[in-house]
């Protein structure tokens, strides 16, 4: 096993890590644990840029590293997100239903990967795939914040006060959560049609093999 996939499976136990302290701060707030949360998430998706460098500079990219890489990610973001649906005031900024649109595109992904990658395609991730991951992170990170009380996590943006509230002010965590959401679902689609190109060609013909 490569140090690119060695770093995915560090990223995974930091992961199940963060879950851990994600549930124990919501039923036993502590800034404390809240930091630790926070700073674990932070280092745990800094490592999703290093596993990738690290993979091209020693010639590691890897059917496993296609899929194990994305799969950690989603753990991650999705996961947290998901969690952090309980903590007091998250659902003002990531309501319930964003959250199920976060993990319909990424199933939706999931479930087309492993179909180009078993019929011998290159599913890896693409640029916007890149951005998306990026959002997802600040987003659950903001959210992370809020236990924290950080100002810049909650505080009204006093120049978007013309947009219309939705279910809170426009604070900066509820502004990268809806841009997070809007680029999610945009990838999800450009996905969808590099999947159903990448189908119909002949394994042979693809410029993605």
């Amino acid at each position: 096993m490569g140090w690119a996939n060695r770093i995915t499976i560090g990223r995974g136990i930091c992961t199940i890590v963060v879950w851990v302290l994600i549930v124990v701060g919501t039923f036993h707030p502590s800034d404390g644990l809240w930091w630790t949360a926070f700073l674990l998430f932070a280092l745990a998706a800094v490592t999703d840029f290093v596993d990738g460098m690290v993979a091209r500079r020693l010639g590691e990219v890897s059917q496993l590293g296609r899929n194990l890489d994305p799969l950690v990610d989603k753990l991650l973001t999705i996961g947290a997100m998901t969690l952090l649906l309980g903590v007091p005031g998250a659902q003002a900024v990531l309501p319930a239903w964003m959250v199920a649109l976060f993990l319909m595109r990424e199933l939706v992904v999931t479930t087309l990967r492993g179909s180009v990658e078993s019929h011998g395609g290159n599913f890896q991730a693409v640029t916007i795939g890149k951005y998306k991951m990026t959002l997802q992170c600040l987003a659950a990170g903001g959210v992370m914040a809020l236990p924290l009380h950080w100002p810049w996590a909650h505080d009204p943006i006093p120049f978007l006060d013309w947009l219309p509230v939705v279910v809170a002010p426009w604070s900066l965590t509820h502004l990268i959560v809806w841009i997070a959401l809007v680029i999610t679902v945009y990838s999800g689609f450009v996905y969808v049609a590099r999947a159903i190109r990448m189908l119909r060609t002949p394994p042979r013909n693809r410029g993605d093999a």
